[in-house]
């Protein structure tokens, strides 16, 4: 009973830092892409900023929404894909998560949306900003 214990503490203790070094990663990597003064510290306000920039990007033929096609080119440019399409089609999930509506597109509002929804997902100390080692 004690060496089953034992493991369950250690798999417990691996699965704690698993999940801490995956939040330390996203950090990172929203620091790299949506830092815009470059102080170490993303606001809520720089990431919606790059949000805004990022839709318009997305938006290619600039009718104000994001087709599902609109969608997956920018996605696999992106990912460096040299298609469309992937193994799992994690971008097609992506894109129908974002498209509340399910209307086949995704609007600026439901853009805007659902990175305020990512952001505070990481914004564990709802502070409104994102640093290393908070």
């Amino acid at each position: 009973m004690r060496i089953k214990n034992s493991i369950q503490i250690s798999l417990l203790i691996a699965l704690m830092q698993t999940v801490t070094l995956v939040q330390a990663t996203e950090k990172a990597y929203m620091i790299e892409k949506f830092d815009n003064n470059h102080d170490g510290v993303v606001t809520q306000d720089e990431f919606l900023e790059s949000a805004a920039k990022r839709f318009k990007i997305m938006d290619i033929d600039g009718d104000g929404a994001i087709e599902k096609e609109e969608f997956l080119q920018r996605y696999a440019e992106h990912s460096h894909q040299t298609t469309t399409e992937s193994p799992v089609n994690v971008e097609h999930h992506v894109f129908d998560k974002m498209d509340e509506d399910h209307d086949g597109k995704i609007t600026e509002d439901e853009y805007n949306e659902s990175r305020l929804k990512w952001f505070t997902e990481v914004d564990k100390n709802n502070d409104q900003k994102i640093e290393l080692g908070k």
